[in-house]
């Protein structure tokens, strides 16, 4: 077990060559799944699109350092769009409002922890009351409803459920993973069932077939027509209608000339560059971010300008940026 804090901060060690290749800069939380999907990466070269690891790209995480089996293991974020989509919702779970299922608001949310042996599933989150007669503790995973942006919503009853240590929620854990495997057990098959054979190859109808084609997928039966073999999908967009009308022999069919684009294609780092610059602009930092040398490149409260954004991304602190703004 592993709190997110114990993992920010560790060494990246390549086992194929025994060298330091960066540091664990943050986690990206999948709040659906409620796991650590990937770990951002700052390896020192400052460029506004990150590296991350993917999870299961993880050999280990240890007191010492995160190992994984070669540098490039090690992929950037431009290339894994669901890398993109989880950092963009900026689901951070530290310093969230718990709010439980009838809407009260009893405190905050401190570290989370990790099992690191089990897909690095978010086992429990570390409670701070707001009230002192309320006691602290870690909530655990069963009593989560939601992983919000700005809030952890949980269920009404999760005070009474709170585990004192770490130690506790391992015991929760191997619990839960009993109850999944009784709830998922097979149902008995009785003999006189067993020889029981059912006629699964029902004939679609034209227009549930053509449904299937439409999304890729080709069923054994097929359709009489004209179709192309891959479906409609590879029909262009055409206006269909004039083919009814037959063009005069004399026609002139005049071609348009094709247009040159006037620049190169923007590569896939500079797309996702345009993109993420439009997505931070006017939005609010929602903590103080600094250089190495202690100069600030935002406040908190600040409206991001394309000049902040300039400063993180020389600055190496643009991951941080990311990580911390709202709308």
């Amino acid at each position: 077990m592993k709190t997110a804090q114990q993992i920010i901060g560790l060494p990246v060690v390549s086992i194929f060559d025994g060298n330091e290749i960066g540091k664990v800069k943050n986690v990206i939380i999948n709040a659906a799944k409620g796991t650590i999907d990937f770990f951002v990466i700052d390896s020192g070269i400052r460029s506004l699109a990150g590296g991350v690891i993917p999870a299961d790209r993880v050999l280990g995480i240890g007191e010492y350092a995160l190992t994984i089996e070669q540098p490039d293991d090690i992929s950037d974020i431009v290339k894994i769009p669901a890398a993109i989509e989880l950092l963009q919702k900026n689901i951070t779970v530290r310093g969230s409002r718990v709010l439980t299922r009838k809407g009260s608001l009893l405190g905050e949310t401190g570290d989370i922890y990790i099992d690191e042996d089990n897909a690095y599933t978010i086992t429990g989150v570390e409670f701070i009351p707001s009230n002192s007669d309320t006691c602290s503790g870690i909530i655990p995973r069963s009593s989560i409803i939601t992983f919000g942006k700005n809030l952890l919503v949980v269920q009404d009853d999760f005070i009474d459920n709170l585990m004192e240590s770490p130690c506790s929620l391992v015991g929760e854990q191997k619990k839960n993973e009993v109850e999944t495997e009784q709830v998922n057990v097979e149902p008995e098959v009785h003999a006189e069932q067993a020889d029981v054979k059912y006629d699964y190859n029902i004939p679609l109808s034209e227009e549930t077939e053509d449904l299937y084609k439409l999304d890729g997928f080709e069923p054994e039966s097929s359709v009489s027509g004209n179709l192309p073999e891959e479906g409609y999908n590879s029909l262009p967009d055409a206006d269909f209608s004039i083919m009814d009308e037959a063009a005069p022999a004399d026609a002139t069919v005049l071609e348009e000339p094709a247009k040159v684009s006037e620049s190169a294609p923007l590569s896939a780092a500079e797309l996702f560059e345009q993109r993420q610059r439009q997505h931070l602009l006017g939005k609010r930092v929602t903590k103080t971010i600094s250089d190495s040398a202690g100069r600030i490149i935002a406040h908190e409260g600040d409206t991001i300008t394309d000049q902040i954004i300039d400063d993180a991304k020389k600055s190496g602190k643009l991951i941080e940026l990311v990580m911390n703004y709202e709308e």
